[in-house]
């Protein structure tokens, strides 16, 4: 945490040196044409350093599950090992509900049944 915060703080430092020397260079244009395009590039550079400087946010996903019937509690067996599971140990992976074995350690998918 110490590492990102001195980091973030470093790359701030270093944009607004960036913007003091382009604002310098851009009202010193009556030295010459060149000071100007000096300045810009000054400011493009404090611009991508404050680009790079922000902080990424995670993305928070949630997914709900409407149930449209009673439902009925059933034991759930390790395809594996036989073994009964704990449902409230299910995890969601890439959209899909995964349950694993406290005894085996398979890792499975766990699917509807049609009710037709």
């Amino acid at each position: 945490m110490a590492a990102r915060t001195l980091k973030r703080l470093v790359t701030l430092l270093a944009a607004a040196i960036m913007i003091f020397f382009g604002l310098v260079f851009v009202i010193s244009i009556n030295l010459g044409l060149s000071y100007f395009l000096v300045g810009l590039v000054f400011f493009a550079l404090a611009i991508f350093l404050l680009f790079l400087g922000q902080e990424k946010k995670p993305i928070e996903i949630k997914q709900s599950v409407a149930i449209t019937q009673p439902l009925e509690a059933k034991g759930i067996r390790c395809p594996t090992c036989g073994a009964m599971l704990d449902p409230t140990k299910a995890e969601v992976l890439a959209g899909k509900l995964f349950v694993t074995c406290d005894h085996c350690g398979n890792k499975f998918e766990l699917t509807e049944e049609p009710t037709w």
